[in-house]
């Protein structure tokens, strides 16, 4: 199991604690733990003293977990760039060869709509990487940051969409040099061939996914944007026509699919 793997079920062990505390107390209340009865199953004494284990236990295991995973992340991080840094080709026919077809997230902003990363840079679906650090580079660069980003594996595109729920799922190509990283590749060019809507409705998470809706939001800093998100036929009924997409519009505004 990957080191990511292991942070997504960590993750996803975390946001099950809260039921499995509930679990815990009512198997405990079951047991009399809260009763000072002398009939009780399980002593009192010994029931309390095992709610104070799982309290003061599990949530300890939990943060040991996480900087374990987070050291051997990083260790793995400093590796690939010492790699990165020692690139020896004297010819370009010479790179290994690999079909760069992944999986990312992104945002939908703006008024027409535009896609925009999560680290806010905006670009077509069609497009050419740009180095926002250093205007002399070719993106991707073995020692800087810059080039386009995709995931490998859908799950993993999938899981951090949990994590950022007003993005979207985007299917890319990637072309041109490119580099692996620990969850996929980071590359030159880059083609959005479909963009994957949530089939439920992203402010209830009920009814079905129909209409594009825009929203105006405000930041901690003194910037602000128009972001859009895709909402059942009651979340998007309060919205003026003008503030909505369907979802054939918003298709042609992206120059994709949306499947």
């Amino acid at each position: 199991m990957s080191i990511n793997s292991k942070r997504q079920l960590l993750i996803k062990w975390v946001r099950r604690y809260p039921l499995i505390a509930l679990s815990v107390l009512a198997i405990a209340y079951l047991l009399g733990g809260f009763s000072s009865s002398d009939d009780s199953l399980v002593p009192q004494q010994v029931v309390i003293t095992a709610l104070y284990l799982f309290v003061g236990i599990v949530p300890l295991g939990f943060i040991i977990a996480f900087v374990v995973i987070g050291s051997i992340s990083d260790a793995q991080s400093v590796r690939n760039k010492e790699k990165g840094g020692n690139l020896n080709y004297q010819d370009a026919f010479e790179l290994p060869s690999e079909v760069m077809h992944g999986y990312k997230l992104a945002l939908i902003t703006d008024q027409p709509p535009t896609l925009t990363g999560l680290t806010g840079d905006k670009y077509l679906s069609d497009a050419q990487a740009l180095c926002t650090t250093n205007p002399e580079h070719i993106p991707p660069v073995a020692n800087c940051e810059c080039g386009f980003y995709a995931y490998k594996e859908l799950t993993d595109a999938q899981f951090e969409r949990s994590i950022n729920p007003g993005s979207f799922l985007l299917d890319v190509d990637l072309f041109g040099l490119g580099f692996t990283y620990k969850d996929g590749y980071r590359a030159e060019t880059q083609l959005v061939n479909r963009l994957i809507k949530p089939r439920r409705c992203m402010r209830c998470k009920t009814l079905p996914a129909k209409v594009f809706v825009s929203t105006y939001k405000l930041s901690y800093t003194a910037t602000a944007w128009w972001q859009w998100q895709i909402r059942c036929i009651v979340c998007s009924s309060s919205f003026k026509e003008k503030d909505k997409l369907s979802i054939e519009q918003m298709a042609q505004y992206l120059a994709l699919k949306i499947t």
